[in-house]
């Protein structure tokens, strides 16, 4: 691909589509090296500046990553996870599985669920207050693998008050994961209700799930409430864009 000097592209911007469309197509396979900047520089007559440019377009949209002292290559292709809306049904629970077991297993990947700690009563920041209507909850940390890799970080706060019913701080389990607990203990789930944001990875959400600085991700909070009308999980996760897929399914209202 030749540079256009009459575009109002950027030349940089030029350099990173000719290299985006190399690893598209496949001409530069997922784990290769990418070309060096002095090999940008000869191939397309800019300077090491504007090379340097368009490599970091790349590794800002994830498809890149720079290993020091080694160069630029194109990350690993990372399982895909399909989010769905039906991921939380009561068949799954009673066949003992949680919501990413049932998804990894069905797409025969291996999963794990990495604890980041204790389970820990916290006081909690004020919107997660708000949401479950007291200052305190048993928080659970996790970051989550499918296929070797890590995709999510994620954290469950129950109520305080609901902890104490149904003993999740104490080490309670039953098949199903926490929904299986509260259910097996009166809060039969009745709705949930998810809020997504597109951002960029945080330093230390980028090390966690093995990603560039400022690579794509998406904040998930979700809304676990009974049929009393109390949230009773408030589920607040960090995942990898790039290695999920969000479906959602409804019917159509008046």
């Amino acid at each position: 691909m030749a540079i256009d000097h009459t575009s109002d592209r950027p030349v940089f911007a030029q350099i990173a589509d000719a290299l985006r469309q190399r690893i598209r197509s496949g001409a530069i396979a997922p784990g290769a090296k990418l070309p060096s900047e002095s090999e940008l520089v000869e191939e397309f007559g800019v300077t090491r500046t504007t090379a340097r440019r368009g490599l970091a377009v790349l590794q800002q949209e994830g498809l890149t990553e720079a290993r020091r002292g080694l160069g630029v290559f194109v990350r690993e292709t990372a399982p895909v996870i399909a989010v769905r809306n039906n991921r939380f049904s009561r068949s799954a629970r009673a066949a003992g599985k949680g919501a990413l077991a049932a998804e990894a297993e069905a797409l025969g990947l291996d999963w794990q669920s990495e604890e980041q700690g204790p389970v820990e009563i916290v006081d909690v920041p004020d919107e997660i207050a708000q949401a479950i209507g007291e200052p305190r909850a048993a928080v659970k940390r996790r970051r989550m693998w499918v296929g070797g890799v890590p995709t999510q970080l994620a954290d469950s706060y129950i109520p305080a008050s609901v902890d104490v019913e149904i003993g999740y701080s104490a080490g309670l389990t039953v098949p199903g994961g926490i929904y299986g607990l509260l259910e097996a203990n009166g809060h039969r789930l009745d709705r949930f209700r998810e809020e997504l944001v597109a951002r960029q990875a945080s330093p230390e959400e980028a090390v966690a799930l093995h990603l560039s600085n400022g690579a794509p991700v998406v904040s998930l909070v979700r809304h676990a409430i009974d049929e009393a009308g109390k949230v009773v999980e408030y589920f607040d996760s960090v995942a990898a864009a790039d290695r999920h897929r969000y479906v959602y399914e409804f019917k159509a209202t008046d």
